[in-house]
């Protein structure tokens, strides 16, 4: 995946992609000295910790637009493409 490293009030970081929703990233590297920066994360999704498994019969809710709940992304590999985000994506 690729994008733009966030972190929110929480503490919490995530991947702003070109398109799609902001991803919740989870990572044993520190994330902190990427941030504003464009990044090539590999990796794979995760369900977070205390999560419902998801069901195709329950109805999904999701009060935060733009965010994915439903899984992080659990970074094992982060490439640098950029220092800088490209305007307009740091959300």
């Amino acid at each position: 995946m690729r994008g733009c490293v966030n972190k929110n009030d929480a503490g919490e970081y995530f991947l702003v992609p070109q398109r799609g929703p902001k991803v919740q990233l989870e990572s044993k590297e520190d994330l902190a000295p990427h941030i504003g920066q464009q990044v090539k994360a590999s990796g794979s999704f995760i369900d977070p910790p205390g999560s419902a498994p998801h069901s195709s019969s329950s109805p999904r809710t999701n009060p935060v637009k733009d965010i994915h709940h439903d899984h992080e992304f659990r970074v094992l590999k982060l490439e640098v493409l950029s220092v800088n985000c490209p305007a307009g994506k740091k959300r």
